[in-house]
């Protein structure tokens, strides 16, 4: 086996310990009536998350409760994992290509049938209702995407890998590439050669370390990341009085720690919004207000500066604009006469 293989392979294995300590898979459901959404994340062992509450609305529609306890899956799989890891290890430390062969190709199969296993799981739910029960869903199917967005009924599902499952799917393509580089190899035809075969091989192993660290540290920066949403004014709606948000300079919007985003048509918006509760606090990621000077330009809500006054009118009548800079704001005081306020003063002037 090459070094470099050796070396990516323990990389791996080692990765996959990951596994039993982050979720693999996650589904997401919004409706108008759960404005922070449901969802569960399924767990190397378990599934965690509202399952209790979407067993109760399935029973609804005649779907069958879904019981981790009784899948046989989520028994074997703690130990599958476990023996791919130690396999990973043992076929490196040893060098044995064809050991290293069978253990990829094991990986990869495993990860397939995971797949096709979690899609008949869905097909299973989804297709076996009650037509008994109290509603009637239309063809009786109630299937969610094995990957990607699917509106059922009144809900929206979202079905996507979690950082565990991201883990495995990019532990499982280096693998398989590593395979074929392996398989690939040519044979060293004298001494020189050999030399020169072992001087490359050092700088693959370099190489193949740094390409392998990128993918990795790409793929899971991508899985963290919560991203604004460009507003679309004159489209989109406010997500607490409803109305279409209109002025580019007065938009806001909430994003939570699982991606979701709540839009605003004013900053006074946003801020009864926080005050309702829909959303606990420490589910919140991050408050963004659009910097007066620049509409269209979401900037952080905390750190921003706010002017009320009367000659300033305010979407939904509160004379409040913010301002990314202090002295900005100072400036529109001098023509504008009111009040300055900090992010956490203007919360608690609302809040009374």
């Amino acid at each position: 086996m090459k070094n470099s293989t050796i070396i990516i392979t323990i990389i791996i294995s080692l990765s996959l310990i990951a596994t039993y300590y982050v979720p693999m898979w996650i589904i997401d459901l919004d409706a108008p009536q759960y404005p922070e959404g449901l969802g569960f994340q399924i767990w190397l062992g378990e599934i965690k998350g509202d399952l209790n509450t979407i067993n109760n609305l399935n029973h609804y529609i005649g779907m069958k409760t879904i019981e981790p306890e009784s899948m046989k899956e989520f028994q074997m799989m703690p130990y599958l994992m476990g023996v791919l890891i130690g396999l990973g290890i043992i076929v490196a430390l040893l060098r044995n290509k064809w050991g290293y062969a069978v253990w990829a190709i094991s990986f990869v199969s495993i990860c397939v049938i995971g797949l096709a296993d979690f899609y008949w799981w869905e097909y299973d739910y989804g297709h076996d209702l009650d037509p008994m029960a109290a509603i009637q869903v239309p063809g009786m199917t109630y299937q969610p995407p094995l990957i990607g967005k699917k509106d059922l009924l009144n809900f929206t599902a979202y079905s996507y890998p979690a950082l565990g499952g991201i883990i495995i799917m990019v532990s499982a393509t280096l693998a398989s590439l590593m395979l074929f580089f392996e398989l690939k190899k040519p044979r060293k035809k004298n001494q020189h050669e050999a030399g020169q075969g072992s001087e490359n091989s050092k700088l693959l192993v370099v190489k193949n370390l740094k390409q392998t660290a990128a993918v990795l540290a790409l793929f899971l920066f991508v899985a963290c990341e919560v991203e604004p949403q460009p507003i679309k004014y004159g489209t989109d709606q406010c997500s607490l009085c409803k109305m279409s948000i209109s002025d580019s300079r007065y938009g806001s919007e909430m994003l939570t720690k699982k991606g979701k985003v709540y839009k605003f048509d004013s900053i006074e918006c946003l801020i009864d919004f926080l005050h309702e509760g829909t959303v606990d606090n420490e589910n919140i990621h991050s408050l963004l207000i659009t910097d007066f000077t620049n509409p269209g330009n979401l900037v952080d809500a905390k750190t921003s500066h706010y002017l009320i006054s009367e000659n300033m009118p305010s979407p939904m009548g509160a004379f409040l604009t913010g301002f990314a800079e202090r002295e900005t704001a100072r400036d529109f005081q001098r023509n504008n006469p009111g009040e300055i306020y900090s992010w956490d003063q203007l919360c608690e002037k609302f809040n009374k």
